[in-house]
């Protein structure tokens, strides 16, 4: 969950207009100084878009493997016999310009119901908490952690790149993780307009 926070923080700082909408998104559903519940969440499309759209360019997990240990599958026109091994690369697929049109592109309306382009997305594009009877088991928990988390700190706070313009870029550490520090600058929201608003650095 720190791991998808920090990579969804890192693009929403270069994306303002993205930001812009996901904050206006929480202060519709959570005025004033209400915090966001899980009833809130339902109700948070955008919010929900945004994490889905950072797993997907960036899975916490870019590959894994299975063994097929007891019968020969078949799948697709091809034949495999028992204990074969499957290596999943997650990663790849989410960048495949066939299952995601412009695929280094942070797009999180690709998320939203109602558009044209939903319906065409690919069930198995980006699974990033795996599927069946293997997929996470903490993935709800997870997920609304992720949420709360990100509604907060977009309510509290406007996020801006690093003055010095450095790029992140991802590195497998088992995960896939920030190969270097994540630098944002968190401005606080709620510092009157009349007044200069400081900007507070942090790494991730």
């Amino acid at each position: 969950t720190s791991n998808t926070i920090s990579w969804s923080l890192h693009l929403l700082a270069k994306e303002p207009e993205i930001q812009e909408q996901l904050y206006q998104e929480v202060i519709g559903v959570c005025p004033g100084d209400k915090v966001p519940n899980s009833s809130d969440i339902a109700h948070m499309p955008f919010l929900k878009a945004i994490i889905r759209e950072t797993l997907r360019l960036y899975p916490v997990v870019p590959g894994n493997a299975r063994v097929t240990v007891d019968n020969e599958i078949v799948v697709g026109d091809y034949l495999f016999p028992k204990e074969t091994l499957f290596h999943l690369c997650h990663y790849a697929v989410s960048y495949d310009e066939n299952v995601f049109p412009d695929p280094h592109t942070f797009l999180p309306q690709r998320w939203l119901r109602g558009l044209e382009d939903k319906s065409k997305q690919h069930p198995f594009g980006s699974v990033p908490f795996g599927f069946g009877v293997r997929a996470c088991l903490g993935r709800r928990v997870a997920e609304l952690e992720m949420y709360l988390l990100l509604s907060r700190l977009i309510k509290q706070y406007e996020v801006r790149p690093d003055p010095a313009g450095t790029t992140v870029k991802p590195i497998t550490r088992t995960l896939l993780c920030p190969a270097t520090p994540i630098n944002l600058q968190f401005l606080n929201r709620r510092v009157e307009q009349a007044e200069p608003r400081a900007a507070a650095g942090a790494s991730l």
